[in-house]
């Protein structure tokens, strides 16, 4: 497939690929598309819960229709968050920012490279920065250094989020430091010393930085078959985006009142400018703890709102900008529902007690994070795997002797790990990256199975042998 896509750009077919463009090309040629894949674990998750559970038919599919609304809130927040960063960087100014970033990267090799550093630093800090610096980043990087293949790229990108949950915004490390419901049954509060700042993840994280981006590397350095972001670039699009730009630089002569109004600069830079206000005050009182999604999300609209023409345009960039984000609305709901089936049927709770009668001391954590990767698959929300795991994995552990915050690390790693091989995380990145393009999400996952493999050994080592 990859062949075909790559001959019809480049005239000719491609031979003596390396091992990693194997793998890659599998991937593209066996797996679906993220929503066929979302559709497939769907079905998987009803057919299991009615055979392997007492619940009846209808229960599950009760089951399946309570839980499809529950990402609603989830996916508008993402849609927002998206849509209002497309918006920011269709400006000039932005536009004429990133290129500058990018022009001090001179080579393929230094692409790959700052992609993977810049990834990890964005995504340790906070999951839903990460993303979208990465891909603003990965995207300028593509469209002005030559030699890029922008598929590698955007795996580059997609994997440096592989440690963005056990980073300072981690879901389940931020849960367990915070008054809850499962306090009394986690024994009290672990503060993000003993789980994000411990040994055991700060070794772990520094060793999957520095593995990955090695990998990548050579991945990169090994390349023959190479398709660049301009390869990849539909015409029609991308000639519609520098005629809108044109137009948006072009000076009107407004004849009405509403139209003088709707053009008029100083009404959305006046909103700006109180916003951005607000947020440098609202930082300084609460500094990295003030940062969430919705907080992510007010920065982009109120950049937004600085830097564009005026209203109008601002307005009709994110008309436009909102059609790369109907991937999220689509998707998002379904893994609710998925979600809802093995919590509410009960699958995750056979799952969990196979993996606890058969746990020792010594391979209880290696298990949980087997386990819970595998669980992510179907559930690849952190918070809700953990609400639903953590009640019936943590007492097993502790009856085995493992101390609670390895186990809860466990989980924390197995929730994220298996997302570089499933789709659902990368639509946090989609948008950006493939917005005028034919890049698709199984582009650029089969590079990330090397990477799956080499995290997986350095989490099981860590489990196994690194203090807390």
């Amino acid at each position: 497939m990859i062949e075909k896509f790559y001959k019809n750009y480049k005239g000719e077919s491609l031979v003596n690929k390396n091992l990693s463009e194997r793998v890659a090309e599998w991937y593209s040629r066996y797996f679906p598309d993220a929503f066929i894949f979302a559709l497939l674990l769907t079905f998987i998750a009803i057919v299991s819960a009615i055979l392997f559970t007492d619940s009846s038919t209808f229960s599950v599919l009760g089951y399946w229709f309570e839980g499809v609304p529950d990402l609603f809130l989830f996916a508008f927040q993402l849609i927002i968050t998206y849509a209002a960063a497309l918006v920011l960087v269709d400006t000039p100014i932005m536009k004429r920012l990133i290129s500058k970033m990018a022009s001090f990267v001179k080579s393929p090799s230094a692409a790959y490279v700052s992609t993977s550093i810049i990834g990890a630093l964005t995504s340790f800090l906070g999951w839903y920065i990460g993303p979208v610096v990465t891909s603003l980043y990965a995207r300028a990087i593509g469209q002005n250094v030559d030699g890029v293949d922008y598929r590698l790229l955007a795996a580059v990108a997609y994997s440096s989020f592989i440690i963005s949950l056990t980073g300072i915004s981690g879901t389940i490390p931020l849960f367990v430091a915070t008054e809850g419901e499962l306090t009394e049954m986690l024994g009290g509060l672990y503060s993000l010393k003993e789980t994000t700042f411990s040994v055991l993840n700060m070794v772990t994280a520094f060793a999957i930085v520095t593995v990955t981006t090695i990998i990548f590397y050579f991945i990169g350095k090994g390349k023959k078959d190479i398709v660049t972001f301009h390869d990849l670039a539909i015409e029609e699009e991308m000639a519609a985006a520098v005629e809108q730009e044109a137009q948006n630089n072009q000076v009107y002569n407004h004849t009405t009142f509403a139209e003088k109004i709707n053009h008029f600069r100083p009404i959305i830079f006046v909103i700006g400018a109180l916003g951005l206000i607000y947020l440098v005050y609202f930082l300084g009182q609460n500094g990295l703890d003030g940062l969430n999604l919705n907080t992510v999300a007010f920065i982009a609209i109120i950049l937004g709102f600085l830097v564009h023409r005026n209203p109008t345009t601002y307005v009709e960039s994110f008309s436009k900008n909102m059609n790369a984000t109907s991937s999220i609305a689509l998707q998002f709901p379904l893994y609710g529902g998925i979600a809802a089936i093995l919590f509410g049927s009960g699958l995750t709770d056979i799952l969990i007690n196979w993996i606890v009668t058969i746990s020792s001391e010594g391979t209880f954590p290696i298990l949980t994070f087997l386990m819970t990767g595998f669980i992510n698959l179907f559930i690849p929300s952190a918070g809700g795997q953990f609400a639903a795991t953590a009640q019936f994995v943590v007492p097993a552990g502790v009856e085995l002797g493992v101390e609670i915050p390895r186990t809860i690390m466990a989980i924390t790693f197995g929730d994220i790990w298996t997302n570089l091989i499933q789709p659902f995380w990368a639509l946090l990145y989609f948008p950006i990256l493939a917005l005028g393009t034919r890049l698709t999400v199984r582009d650029f996952m089969g590079y990330c199975l090397p990477i799956l493999v080499a995290v997986g050994i350095i989490w099981i080592i860590g489990l196994t042998f690194l203090p807390m």
